[in-house]
């Protein structure tokens, strides 16, 4: 006995919700995969600040080493104290200009976009006058 032939009606709705089911598939395999890639990242944050928390102490307690030694060497702990900081204050002023140079409104301008646009008007132009 031969098998009756589903309708085009029927065809299409078991497409369609085999369909769904397949993106449905799709998006918990992608919100799985996201899931364990955030915890990745998240737990790489937390190794990295960690670091560079003790990488912070660490130095404090070198520079704190520093003063002292050469508080004693010149019987002035103010006086080490500026020898040691002031290297710093300046690196740091440095810094902050570069960054402030930077940050100017001028060098926030989109440039990339500036120049594409001026080559496809460029290139609209060119095409209209041939």
């Amino acid at each position: 006995m031969a098998r009756p032939t589903p309708s085009l009606g029927r065809l299409i709705s078991e497409g369609l919700r085999h369909g769904g089911d397949l993106v449905g598939q799709e998006l918990e395999l992608m919100r799985r995969e996201t899931d364990g890639n955030i915890r990745a990242i998240l737990g790489l944050v937390a190794r990295f600040g960690t670091a560079l928390t003790l990488v912070v102490a660490a130095l404090v307690m070198l520079f704190v080493a520093l003063v002292k030694g050469i508080a004693a060497l010149i019987r002035s702990e103010i006086l080490a104290a500026l020898i040691v900081g002031a290297p710093f204050a300046g690196i740091a002023l440095v810094l902050m200009v570069l960054g402030l140079r930077r940050m100017d409104r001028s060098n926030l301008l989109p440039r990339r976009f500036e120049r594409q646009v001026e080559k496809d008007a460029a290139l609209v132009t060119s095409r209209v006058a041939d």
